[in-house]
């Protein structure tokens, strides 16, 4: 029983610790770039934030970057952000996904050093019901966990009644 219930609090920390459709990195140039979401599972007409973060060759935050980005979904582009100056390392876009799926963002970095564009494309997913579902997985799960408690406590009183003293 330990086991079964572990496993599903497991599952949760795990969810919230490492998101596994919006967060990514890559090496562009000079540069890393990471993408990451709040909430780490994008929805269906929710909003979201998309944070850009980028890091220099020893992973210490740029202080000024220019980035642009367009966002693709089934080859067609949906929006598009032009290159715009930020500080700190840090960009957060706010952003509300229309449509369920794979979305294509791509981030075109200017690279102040070398002169030019450095681009790089990266995958989204967005789904319409992930957190409900997600959520009536974990409750149908402690559902079930505390059935098989109740029916061990229940067929252990059948199995060995207590003995009368006579």
């Amino acid at each position: 029983m330990p086991i079964y219930l572990s496993f599903f609090v497991g599952l949760g920390v795990y969810e919230i610790l490492h998101p596994p459709f919006s967060t990514d990195s890559a090496r562009i140039g000079d540069y890393e770039v990471k993408v990451e979401t709040t909430p780490p599972v994008p929805e269906v007409g929710k909003d979201t934030i998309v944070h850009f973060i980028v890091l220099d060759q020893n992973g210490n935050p740029v202080d000024n970057f220019r980035m642009g980005v367009q966002i693709y979904y089934n080859d067609n582009m949906v929006s598009s952000f032009p290159p715009a100056d930020h500080d700190l390392g840090k960009w957060d876009l706010d952003y509300t996904f229309k449509e369920p799926g794979n979305h294509v963002i791509r981030v075109d970095l200017v690279d102040f050093k070398n002169g030019g564009m450095l681009s790089y494309t990266f995958n989204m997913g967005v789904l319409n019901f992930y957190m409900n579902l997600f959520t009536y997985l974990v409750i149908a799960g402690l559902a079930g966990a505390g059935g098989i408690l109740i029916a061990i406590i229940i067929f252990q009183k059948k199995l060995w009644p207590k003995k009368s003293k006579t």
